[in-house]
């Protein structure tokens, strides 16, 4: 017993420098490397300098589990300083000269040109029967692929106008180099006994031969992209628009009183019907969040679901899924519509328009007629020929006549049966739902929240953290 204690005591050091070994080799974290970018340069380059910002590249990652030697090796690489590189890389063979710099440089260059570069791993699953043992077993196949998705947006850099912007995809299985497979059998063959040691070898060529084809993937997106904008050059003329300007005189002041309303599952449209920041909505662009951020006509252009400014947010106020409505409140001093609540001035054939964001077509208009007035399942809707899409919900459907609102718009249906039914929940509806009044009762609004409130608050949604990731 005295010498398996001493022997043990001997051992210990060497156990501990095995796990340490272990755990060290299990794990890759790597980067996308510069200069990745090696394609020769079109013949006739551009007389015109675009920057590529460095710090508009928000701090991206890339993490792939591989279960083939082991359940928890993982890889993690960082993609935002070699993709940015790579993008200035080609873009220097069409313009005379590509930087990566700060964005507040950008009034230096002629254009300025955002990448965004996205990867997911996806898989396919195969299964086949082989025979063991005098039994049939089935084996179960899983091959990891990749899809790289990357949008390059050139914009002017004084106005932040888009003047083009390409997108490119790629799908690509993963292959590991001979090393990495030499490793992977030999761990077979010595039936993982020496697996602490093979670990670190089988990691690191696994994690090379994941950066490469990561590389290889964006390489041949940013080839396509560029291809494409070659094409396209003309649009870089001297004395070309950088953009068709928006000519929205007749109904500006209609657009000022929407909103673009996004949370993490959608967006939608909204509307203010008071001055101090009451909006309406849909109860499914609200989605069950707490607050939502919104955008003003004002901000445009900008881009949704990015973490940049400007960083408005409305609060949750009410909330009736049945009748598919909800009640926000933002902070300030808004244009805001006046609810038309009496069902009389409603009234078929007579003129009517959308503002909304239509699959993030921002601040669109689609006008038509009222179609018909009824009654589905005791909520009082608007039946109308104005488009609705998906981006419209939460809208304002709008008297052409006086300007009033009498409608939220809400749905449609689009078949190979049916097309041009379109719905609006009521103006009245909206009032006698919400409990609510012009002017808004403030008082009131705020005893029944505080009635209403749930006991646990509703877990804040992960975009509304996008302030603490922004980088000026």
């Amino acid at each position: 017993m005295v010498c398996f204690k001493q022997n043990a005591r001997k051992l210990l050091p060497g156990v501990v420098a095995f796990v340490l070994l272990f755990t060290s080799g299990c794990n890759y974290h790597g980067r996308i490397k510069r200069g990745i970018y090696k394609t020769p340069p079109f013949d006739d380059k551009i007389a015109a300098s675009v920057m590529v910002p460095s710090d508009k590249f928000l701090q991206q990652t890339f993490t792939f589990k591989d279960d083939n030697l082991t359940p928890i090796h993982s890889y993690t690489f960082r993609v935002n300083d070699g993709a940015a590189v790579a993008a200035a890389d080609a873009l220097g063979t069409l313009f005379s000269q590509a930087d990566v710099n700060e964005y507040r440089f950008r009034r230096q260059y002629d254009y300025i040109a955002e990448l965004e570069y996205k990867v997911t791993e996806e898989n396919d699953f195969y299964s086949s029967l082989e025979a063991e043992d005098g039994f049939l077993w089935v084996r179960k196949y899983r091959v990891p692929k990749f899809h790289t998705f990357t949008v390059l947006t050139l914009r002017d850099p004084h106005t932040r106008l888009p003047l083009i912007k390409l997108d490119a995809d790629r799908v690509s299985y993963l292959e590991f180099n001979n090393t990495a497979i030499g490793a992977y059998w030999f761990n077979k063959l010595t039936f993982s006994v020496l697996f602490p040691l093979i670990a670190p070898v089988y990691t690191s060529s696994a994690g090379g031969s994941i950066r490469q084809t990561l590389e290889n993937d964006l390489r041949a997106c940013l080839q396509q992209m560029m291809k494409e904008l070659e094409e396209n050059r003309l649009l870089f003329q001297p004395g070309v628009s950088p953009a068709f300007a928006r000519n929205d005189r007749r109904y500006r002041p209609f657009l000022e009183k929407t909103t673009y309303v996004e949370t993490p599952n959608g967006h939608g449209t909204g509307f203010f019907i008071s001055p101090d920041g009451y909006m309406i909505t849909n109860a499914h662009v609200v989605h069950g969040n707490r607050d939502v951020r919104y955008y003003l006509y004002e901000d445009l252009p900008f881009e949704p679901r990015r973490a940049e400014p400007p960083f408005r947010y409305a609060r949750v106020i009410k909330v009736n899924t049945s009748r598919d409505l909800a009640l926000l409140k933002a902070e300030g001093t808004f244009p805001y519509f006046k609810l038309d609540a009496d069902r009389s001035h409603y009234q078929t054939g007579d003129a009517v328009f959308a503002v909304g964001n239509p699959m993030e077509e921002f601040w669109s208009v689609s006008e038509g007629i009222i179609s018909a007035l009824k009654n589905e399942n005791g909520v009082d809707v608007i039946q109308s020929d104005v488009a609705i899409n998906r981006g419209n919900s939460g809208g304002p459907l709008v008297n052409k006549k006086n300007g009033n609102v009498i409608g939220v718009t809400s749905y449609g249906y689009k078949n190979a049966e049916a097309s041009g039914l379109n719905f609006s929940i009521s103006a009245f509806e909206v009032k006698r739902t919400l409990g609510i009044d012009q002017p808004i009762d403030e008082e009131k609004l705020l005893r029944e929240e505080i009635v209403s409130r749930p006991a646990a608050p509703r877990k804040q949604s992960a975009l509304y953290q996008d302030v603490q990731n922004y980088v000026k």
